[in-house]
């Protein structure tokens, strides 16, 4: 299914000298394989700098093969298309642990990053609060929001930059996201260029929603679009990412904001009162069908539904119309998962309880997977086939969201420097 792991030795920590083996023995063993047969062997390793790294220290042939230029190119357009999940950032017990490998608890640990996952975040940055996660990058924005942080975990790279000028601070939140491609031309491999989109809201009358995009080439935001929404926009939940539109939750009607990045135009996409009326907060959530349009997931006690919606009319309507969802499924999550469980016993509803006894803590928008907190671990569910996989034992109750992080090539620096002893 969508959310299977791709598995990988496991990085050494840092300090620690990586493993060598002798190039002499290798370049004998490999000595029959053409460099164009190497290189169909090295597209399938996972998409992370320490496994190149590892490669291209072996022996001169596999060097050679790695730091060609159509091998990285073809490299990235494998690994753009499909990148392996490597973990879930969250926002409980703010400090050394806000990073969840895959498989952390013996589930099928396939990678680590070359930090610590508390390393991830130095001194002054532990308190920030994780807002979006894409393309190998990660968000973060301080308490008082007066600053955000586009964090690049795989190679340790850091790009702080200040919120808009004349922002709003009551409601906002932000996305970032990756522009660089696998077509992308450049002689700096490990260049990564990106933007960061920052919606805002005010309370105040007469003040309308507002985008504003920063873009990582010039250093500068700039207002892109604003419109009169009904509501402000959800903190706390991540942006999805659809077909080139970003999509947010609006607080209390569950009602969505659309921002077209190549228009630039924003939308207020209205749901039918009723829809979700009585259903936890945690388990309203934006998903995109493989099928095509935009949907919307909502699990009331053990109900799974999904709405989907295919119509894009005109702005104005937009803002008014809420009548061509379409409910297309309903499934029971208690029979459909193992939540069956000789600890736990049979899940059951509990009266006044915080939390509802599950919910959809993030969506892997690229593979319409969605994470579901049980009682018994984490479940990556397919939202289109309902097929699911467990990825992690059972999490504190407190991390309610959860931001999945997948890989994103980059080439080691350094690379191109190597000489065989």
């Amino acid at each position: 299914m969508g959310a299977t792991i791709s598995r990988c030795f496991c990085l050494p920590r840092r300090g620690q000298p990586l493993p060598t083996l002798p190039s002499p023995a290798l370049e004998e063993e490999f000595c029959g394989l053409t460099d164009d047969i190497l290189e169909e062997i090295f597209l399938r390793l996972l998409a992370h700098h320490g496994c190149l790294r590892r490669v291209s220290l072996a022996c001169k042939q596999f060097h050679r093969v790695v730091t060609s230029r159509r091998f990285i190119r073809r490299f990235r357009a494998t690994h753009l298309d499909a990148p392996p999940l490597f973990g879930l950032f969250h926002n409980y017990n703010h400090g050394d642990s806000r990073f969840i490998p895959v498989g952390v608890d013996g589930t099928g640990y396939c990678f680590a990053p070359d930090n610590d996952a508390g390393q991830l975040l130095v001194s002054g940055e532990t308190d920030w609060n994780v807002i979006d996660c894409r393309g190998g990058l990660v968000l973060l924005q301080t308490k008082n929001r007066l600053r955000l942080l586009v964090l690049e975990p795989m190679v340790g790279r850091r790009h702080y930059l200040p919120p808009p000028s004349d922002k709003s601070l009551d409601f906002c939140n932000a996305a970032v996201i990756s522009t660089y491609g696998a077509d992308d031309d450049h002689d700096d491999f490990n260049s990564h260029s990106f933007q960061v989109v920052f919606v805002s809201n005010n309370l105040s009358v007469g003040h309308p929603t507002t985008v504003y995009i920063y873009t990582s080439q010039t250093g500068h935001w700039r207002n892109a679009a604003s419109a009169n929404v009904s509501s402000v926009v959800k903190a706390g939940r991540p942006s999805v990412l659809i077909r080139g539109v970003l999509y947010w939750q609006l607080i209390i009607t569950h009602g969505i904001i659309a921002f077209n990045l190549e228009t630039h135009e924003l939308y207020e996409i209205v749901v039918p009162v009723d829809m979700f009326e009585d259903i936890h907060d945690l388990n309203v959530n934006i998903v995109a069908p493989k099928s095509g349009g935009l949907g919307l997931t909502a699990v009331a006690g053990y109900a799974f539904q999904m709405w989907t919606r295919h119509s894009f009319p005109d702005v104005d309507a937009f803002h008014a119309d809420a009548s061509s969802w379409e409910l297309r499924k309903i499934v029971r999550l208690d029979a459909l998962l193992p939540l069956r469980n000789a600890r736990f016993g049979t899940p059951a509803m509990e009266p006044g309880r915080k939390r509802p006894p599950v919910w959809i803590m993030g969506i892997d928008e690229e593979q319409n997977v969605g994470f579901v907190w049980t009682r018994v671990g984490v479940f990556a569910l397919d939202i289109d086939t309902m097929k699911f996989s467990k990825v992690f034992g059972v999490l504190c109750r407190e991390v309610y969201a959860v931001y999945p992080y997948k890989g994103s090539f980059q080439l080691p620096a350094g690379i191109y420097n190597y000489t065989l002893a």
